[in-house]
């Protein structure tokens, strides 16, 4: 069976590998290289990097609406199936006829929750217990399209992006080379999508992962301090700097602490009022241009920050 597979970042890299296992791939369609690190250097993306070294033909759109030399480099490979996983670029109707079988989505989390770019984050902030994976047959509609398969996991009360990134790989792992040879056998059924208990998933920006101590509740700064590590960290600011909380816990009592006001025990335990009457407790951190730390080794060694009297910010 000819197979494309188009994705970019890492959960995509992980699923190319895993396909690589039992399939050959005769294409790949990854977003552009992008300017990353401190240089500014051109990176390619880790779809990119994983086809090159297994001597798999890359090609690089800026965009698929319209691009007729695409549609025609395409039709030359005459795919199966487009195997779409975390792509970044939405497949227009002239690409997704191409295909015999489809193109054939892996969207982390159980449809019709979640629709859109960030589910695994959304799933997260929003207190799920039960997120997955569906295997998705694409139309022209925003994640729409009838589901093949679905594989469910639970969410523990301390899940993060990392640990519930892990869980759907493992589910992949499982079952993605299977469903792929019960595809080309004609063995896989179509479900439309419930038209009920629809959720869209919005592209996550800089400014929504800034914690407003007086707008959070503990319990909500806590998700997304889980919902963005490690990838981009949910942050604040001591003074004029910049800080990431990258592990934490909601504390059950009641405090008289006002939002972003820090209270310091003998032992270094760091407590932040938060709304609601709520604290959170402070565990590991990462001061702009420094490498994460605990929150006890932060205090002791940043007590000139601490004794001036500062509190978390945010930048409104």
């Amino acid at each position: 069976m000819k197979i494309v597979f188009a994705g970019t970042p890492e959960f995509a890299k992980e699923h190319l590998k895993i396909l690589l296992r039992e399939n050959n791939v005769d294409l790949v369609l990854t977003q552009p290289d992008r300017k990353a690190g401190r240089g500014n250097k051109l990176t390619p993306s880790p779809v990119k990097v994983l086809a090159q070294k297994n001597n798999i033909r890359v090609l690089q759109p800026k965009t698929l609406k319209g691009n007729l030399n695409l549609v025609n480099k395409l039709r030359g490979v005459g795919p199966h199936i487009i195997l779409v996983v975390a792509y970044g670029l939405i497949v227009p109707k002239e690409i997704l006829n191409i295909p015999k079988l489809g193109c054939i989505n892996i969207h982390a989390s159980i449809l019709p929750r979640w629709r859109g770019a960030s589910p695994i984050e959304s799933a997260i902030i929003n207190g799920d217990n039960i997120s997955g994976l569906s295997f998705m047959k694409m139309d022209e509609g925003l994640d729409t399209g009838p589901v093949l398969q679905s594989h469910t996991c639970v969410l523990s009360s301390e899940e993060n992006s990392e640990s519930l990134t892990t869980k759907l790989l493992s589910i992949s792992d499982k079952e993605l080379n299977n469903f792929i040879k019960k595809l080309e056998l004609g063995q896989t059924q179509e479900t439309k999508q419930k038209k009920t208990g629809i959720t869209y998933a919005k592209k996550i920006d800089r400014k929504d992962t800034e914690i407003v101590w007086d707008k959070k509740c503990a319990l909500d700064v806590d998700r997304m301090v889980r919902a963005f590590y490690p990838k981009m960290g949910a942050f604040t600011y001591i003074g004029e700097k910049r800080i990431k909380i990258l592990r934490s816990s909601a504390v059950n009592n009641r405090s008289s602490l006002l939002p972003g006001e820090i209270s310091i025990d003998d032992s270094g335990e760091m407590l932040v009022g938060c709304s609601k009457k709520t604290n959170l407790k402070v565990i590991l951190v990462q001061l702009e241009g420094k490498k994460p730390i605990l929150c006890k080794d932060f205090v002791r060694e940043n007590k000139d920050l601490i004794n001036a009297g500062y509190k978390f910010n945010t930048s409104e």
